[in-house]
């Protein structure tokens, strides 16, 4: 008898260690960064956040942040990708620009995993995915971390009772674990948390480097009521508005509307009202992110569909975020990131034709579309 529980511990004993290192593999995957091809020659230069905000120098926080530079003078564009990590068409569509752009005047400047720390968990009990992966026509794979809305908490700790940050924004009760959430923090604060300093890197660059638009690229479930529109501070409202004009001219249903007064710390409005840039934000529909979605699955997050908001559609229930049975891809989705960033450098262009921002080599929204992003990512350089 003894030697069967002798037996039956070691069984159990294996049992633990083995799921232990596969749950370890798999954690520790989260914290290693996904590769970003540099092949293309339009990159002129990858710089760190901490170069703008010094406290972030040796944490999980700090980024990378790639700048390319046209031949000729012209305005400057930063585009922000993982804002919110899960809300992932806004990373790909940062990485589709740094791995085929090529500027030709003016400069742009992209931060594709913005709140870096965010992408080394997830969303206890909501069921993400931890991993979404591309297979490239020379037989490579691309993987990306999904990661989640938040910084780590293991990176920023303990969240506050009460917070009342510098934007004007106040956080008590449920709503504290928002001082990890890089769009609600900004302007940011060189010597606050951590999520603050990324928040300070991002304005403190925008300063220094008189950027003139600033796009930050976002995702939201079918209940949002602002998917698919362009939120902009109102001095970025005349470029945007003939941005998203020029959009619909070409099929797609955009909408336009301007910052809340009120959206303290937000993006659109904090960097709107401290900087001389433009400001804007832009939500895509990603039914992955919705509360009624059925259960977590490759086909939900990369082909954009399902059933139950189908049905919701069906019933007329939703006001905006509507699905049909043709879902919307990550294909769909970035290809949408990728047009209203070109609309907004055309619109600024023909606004400020002493200096312009043209860029070429981009694919189009039907490459995005018929030829999906596995043909578009870049293999890693070996």
């Amino acid at each position: 008898m003894r030697n069967k529980i002798v037996v039956r511990n070691i069984i159990v004993f294996i049992g633990v260690v083995a799921l232990c290192v596969i749950s370890g593999k798999d954690f520790l995957r989260m914290h290693k960064p996904d590769p970003i091809s540099t092949s293309n020659p339009g990159i002129s230069e990858i710089v760190m956040l901490s170069e703008y905000s010094p406290g972030l120098k040796g944490t999980a926080a700090d980024t990378e942040v790639y700048i390319l530079r046209g031949e000729k003078p012209g305005g400057k564009f930063l585009i922000l990708g993982g804002t919110h990590p899960n809300e992932i068409a806004g990373m790909l569509n940062a990485v589709c620009y740094i791995e085929n752009a090529r500027v030709e005047s003016g400069t742009l400047y992209i931060i594709p995993r913005a709140n870096n720390s965010g992408y080394t968990h997830t969303c206890p009990l909501w069921g993400m995915m931890d991993i979404i992966d591309f297979q490239l026509p020379d037989g490579s794979v691309r993987e990306f971390r999904v990661g989640t809305r938040l910084t780590n908490p293991i990176h920023q700790w303990p969240d506050p009772n009460y917070y009342y940050g510098n934007s004007g924004r106040e956080l008590k009760h449920s709503e504290v674990a928002e001082i990890r959430n890089l769009n609600r923090n900004y302007p940011g604060d060189v010597n606050g948390t951590l999520t603050e300093k990324v928040n300070y890197g991002i304005f403190n660059l925008i300063n220094t480097e008189k950027i003139d638009i600033i796009y930050d690229a976002h995702e939201a479930g079918p209940e949002f009521l602002r998917v698919n529109y362009l939120i902009a501070h109102e001095k970025a409202m005349s470029v945007g508005s003939m941005a998203v004009m020029n959009t619909n001219l070409q099929g797609h249903p955009f909408a336009v509307d301007i910052s809340g007064a009120t959206s303290y710390g937000l993006s659109h409005r904090a960097l709107g009202d401290n900087t001389e840039a433009m400001a804007t934000l832009f939500e895509t529909l990603n039914p992955a992110q919705g509360s009624r979605r059925t259960k977590m699955s490759r086909e939900l997050v990369l082909g954009g569909f399902d059933k139950n908001y189908v049905e919701i559609t069906n019933r007329g229930l939703l006001s905006s975020g509507e699905l049909t049975e043709a879902g919307i891809s990550i294909n769909e989705r970035t290809a949408n990131h990728m047009v209203m960033c070109r609309e907004l450098m055309n619109a600024f262009s023909e606004s400020n034709p002493d200096r312009p921002i043209i860029v070429s080599n981009m694919p189009s929204y039907d490459d995005f579309i018929n030829k999906g992003l596995e043909n578009i990512l870049q293999p890693i350089n070996s």
